[in-house]
């Protein structure tokens, strides 16, 4: 197959269509395997599912851990204790009134300290019958464990271990179930290690402490183990226990081919567990997800504290108590999913404390058939987007349905403690989005690289890069689109320039343009082209800006700013070099209306610009800036759409070109000087200047001259505007027109 049917210019869909496809398909036949890694992966995602919004802890929960703590070993000794001490100990919580007592530990052998056993080895050094009266008169503490065990309701732990034996555990219940057997379906044990037949026989339940663990997190818990070799079930130590709080005697599974269930003939697994009151949904081996709070100190109550009967009999009343121990010595700690080094007991709590509560995390028997219908289905949709989008809308639709592919299975988990993949399906989709978009991003990139060394010398750059984005713009033609324009004039410029070389007013030329080219761009304007000492902007296009008469303004203020700055330097220089400083003043113009801007001029050579009445009026009221001796002029729509800003009205003016007349204002200042009460008095003034102006009451209007120049000097304003007023005024004194309207017409541009 030649390359040029994939990279070839006519071929300009189909490579990132293939790409893509190519991507899809492998991504699709890998999940299908779900190798380790990938369920890894989703565990993982989970966690961190758990770790943002954990279960919930109640403390009306009736679940409490007796905890044989660091104070407990020091009061009592190193563990194992002897079990004189746990038959106390289980004596006090019987009668505080808890519903079951659970152990998470197996006793494996006898007490080693019981003074019977040692007693017993007095046989080697004294005679057997003072052997005999001596352990007539003390107790087994093992005997004295298995009494207090009988008076209470207590589950005994057995373990499931390679180096035990192989005689099953007892069972105290009957098992029930519904559909396929579900021994089928369980993790198998092969040895276990047992608690002492005598301890068992006076318990009322047996159950495991394993939690399986197939990684260094606990995430899935088994409820029911097979061992090899023996038929029957044997259950965890955390069901097992929530069995004889409620006092019930059978458990009751459910497996797929039972009714209600639809496996389509397939034995797809276990489906829940029933004992008592308490239904208990698994997965399809028997597994309940650890639905995590992380460790809550709240659950623990110290050994210690209810040896010494320093715990309130309402906080035990009625609970189900789980000893185990927290002491960092003992080792038994755990990684769960939401924190690192728990104590195993607390495991066992927890899961305990989800049956009782009815809030379990769920994978959904149809969320990997979900899931890969979803990915194929989307992922189909990409690749027919692809080619078809611009990479703008393309990179929208991928971030939007990459970020739908993540929201929905959070959803799911949060409102619904369901576990959906959160990992894989938008891990995909952006696999084919990279790849398929890598080729056209290298071609348009090629082609952006063309245009901006074409044109990157003459236009502004947000233009050359729109124009790279979008070369399709590269036609005559424009687009109507309101704007404000800026047109910018040095005043007396020839005079500057006399004192300059040709090279040294190029300097000049650039020291003055640059920091106003700054201004204007850094205010996401456009320059439109220079003219000499003058510059033409406009804010609005190509790109939408945001509040662009205003942005405008604040540049036109900036700029007249900046410019003082720079006179100050430039005098400097001048005294330097034994010359005259002339000061630079310019006059800037702003108006703001709808106009055509796009591409003008030939089919061999254009600019992007802008045309229009409300442009040339912009250009004309920076003429006016020097007849009325003001830095800056708006016409009335600027005026209307930045009215916080300081700015006074000077005159109804026809300019040159126009048929109808325009009102102008004077630009001041910004918003902070437009508050202040000498700007107030100011606007005051000069309302009623132009009130008796526009009259006729020309010597009412002349009187009022020099009260508006002291307000303008109040507010800091330099302008030579009411020194040309006062010039017209009195001209006008002497030549009243018969048909005064109280408008002026312009006599420059």
């Amino acid at each position: 197959m030649r390359m040029s049917w994939l990279f070839g210019r006519n071929n300009a869909l189909r490579a990132p269509l293939v790409i893509a496809l190519l991507v899809l398909v492998n991504a699709l036949f890998l999940r299908a395997l779900d190798p380790l890694a990938l369920a890894r992966l989703r565990d993982f995602a989970f966690d961190e599912f758990q770790r943002l919004q954990p279960r919930q802890y109640s403390p009306e929960t009736p679940v409490r851990i007796i905890d044989i703590d660091e104070a407990s070993l020091a009061a009592y000794g190193q563990w194992p204790w002897p079990r004189t001490v746990l038959a106390e100990l289980v004596d006090k919580l019987t009668e505080k009134g808890v519903a079951a007592i659970v152990f998470d530990a197996v006793f494996a052998e006898s007490d080693r300290s019981s003074i019977s056993g040692m007693v017993r080895e007095l046989g080697a050094f004294t005679d057997p019958e003072t052997v005999r009266k001596i352990s007539a008169a003390v107790q087994d503490s093992d005997k004295v464990f298995a009494g207090a065990i009988a008076s209470s309701a207590v589950v005994t732990g057995f373990g499931f271990d390679l180096n035990g034996g192989t005689d099953p555990p007892r069972r105290f219940f009957g098992v029930a179930f519904a559909g396929d057997d579900p021994s089928q379906f369980l993790p198998q044990q092969v040895r276990t290690v047992t608690t002492l037949p005598l301890l068992v026989a006076a318990a009322k339940g047996n159950g495991s402490v394993n939690t399986d663990h197939d990684s260094v997190v606990i995430r899935r818990v088994p409820m029911m183990f097979r061992l090899t070799g023996h038929e029957g079930l044997f259950p965890a130590l955390s069901i097992e226990a929530l069995r004889v709080a409620q006092g019930a005697g059978t458990y009751l599974i459910k497996s797929s081919g039972a009714s209600g269930e639809m496996s389509f003939g397939e034995k797809t697994g276990m489906v829940s567990i029933k004992t008592g009151d308490l239904l208990v949904p698994t997965d399809a081996h028997g597994r309940v997800t650890l639905f995590d709070t992380g460790h809550i100190p709240q659950r623990f109550i110290s050994a210690l504290a209810v040896l010494r009967d320093k715990v309130p009999p309402a906080e035990l009343e009625g609970r189900i108590v789980f000893i185990g121990t927290s002491a960092i010595g003992l080792k038994d700690l755990r990684n769960t999913p939401v924190q690192d080094t728990v104590p195993g007991v607390e495991i066992h709590a927890q899961l305990a404390e989800q049956m009782v509560e009815q809030k379990f995390l769920a994978r959904p028997d149809y969320a990997v058939g979900a899931e890969f219908l979803y990915l194929a289905a989307i992922g189909l949709l990409f690749v027919w987007l692809l080619p078809r989008l611009s990479a703008a809308k393309m990179a929208g639709a991928a971030i939007t349905l990459i970020g739908v592919g993540v929201l929905v299975p959070w959803i799911a988990y949060s409102h619904y403690q369901l576990l959906f993949d959160p990992i894989y399906p938008p891990a995909t989709l952006a696999a084919i989005y990279i790849s398929g978009s890598v080729l056209a991003f290298m071609r348009a990139e090629r082609d952006r690289r063309e245009i901006r060394g074409a044109f990157g010398l003459y236009l502004s750059p947000d233009v050359v890069e729109q124009l790279a984005r979008n070369p399709e713009l590269l036609q005559l033609g424009g687009e109507m689109r309101e704007i404000t324009v800026m047109f910018t004039d040095v005043r007396g410029f020839t005079t500057i320039s006399e004192q300059f070389d040709p090279p040294g007013l190029t300097r000049f030329m650039n020291r003055f343009l640059t920091p106003m080219t700054d201004l204007i761009l850094g205010n996401r304007g456009t320059i439109d082209k220079y003219m000499g000492d003058a510059i033409m902007a406009f804010w609005n296009a190509p790109l939408p800006v945001e509040a662009h008469a205003v942005r405008a303004c604040e540049t036109a203020l900036a700029m007249q700013a900046r410019l003082r700055s720079l006179n100050e330097e430039w005098k400097a220089e001048a005294e330097a070099a034994g010359r005259r400083h002339i000061p630079v003043n310019i006059g800037v113009g702003l108006n703001t209306g709808k106009a055509s801007v796009g591409n003008f001029g030939s089919s061999q050579r254009f600019t992007y610009s802008c045309l229009g009445d409300e442009v040339n009026l912009a250009s004309r009221l920076e003429g006016q800036c020097k007849t009325y001796g003001v830095g800056v002029i708006i016409g009335d729509n600027t005026r209307a759409q930045v009215a916080d800003f300081a700015s006074i009205e000077i005159d109804l003016v026809m300019v040159k070109g126009k048929t109808e007349p325009a009102r102008v204002h004077a630009l001041l200042g910004d918003a902070t000087m437009a508050q202040s009460p000498a700007f107030r008095r100011l606007v005051e003034k000069q309302a009623a200047l132009l009130k008796h102006y526009r009259a006729g009451a020309f010597a009412e209007a002349l009187q009022m001259i020099d009260g508006c120049q002291a307000a303008a000097e109040a507010v800091g304003w330099p302008q030579g505007y009411y020194a040309m007023m006062h010039a017209r005024i009195d001209g006008l004194i002497d030549d009243s027109p018969p048909d005064w309207t109280g408008l002026y017409v312009a006599k420059d541009k």
